[in-house]
């Protein structure tokens, strides 16, 4: 009965740990404030997951992030001073929609080089085909 019995509690202990599982909530005065938060997790990105914004991350750095932005939005500061620290402590990575400088010029232009280069290469290959078919 006893080794029945602590299976049984080794079982319900295991499955348990979902119970401790914690929800942040984050409790605003205006539905304003709240609305800001949600627009600035979703336009910060996890430094750790990388390819996630702060709002569908889980890791313990986002979670720490989502706290300093909930703190700041608090305190009364702005959006834009917000980003700027964000930016100023992690980088322009942390930012889904990276700001144009000098720095990542070469990313927002690259597209329409490739673009315009592609199409200066089929208007000749076009060109010569064509010339070529009507002899």
């Amino acid at each position: 009965m006893s080794r029945q019995l602590l299976l049984l509690s080794s079982i319900l202990f295991i499955f348990s740990f979902p119970c401790f599982a914690t929800i942040d909530v984050y409790e605003f005065e205006t539905p304003e404030l709240e609305e800001r938060f949600k627009l600035l997790t979703h336009e910060l990105r996890c430094p750790k997951c990388q390819n996630q914004n702060l709002a569908g991350s889980n890791s313990t750095l986002s979670l720490d992030l989502k706290m300093i932005v909930y703190e700041k939005i608090i305190a009364g500061e702005t959006d834009q001073q917000i980003l700027d620290f964000m930016k100023k402590r992690y980088g322009e990575f942390i930012l889904f929609k990276p700001e144009m400088s000098q720095n990542n010029v070469f990313l927002w232009v690259a597209p329409f080089i490739f673009v315009l280069v592609f199409l200066v290469f089929f208007l000749r290959w076009y060109m010569t085909h064509r010339e070529v078919d009507n002899d």
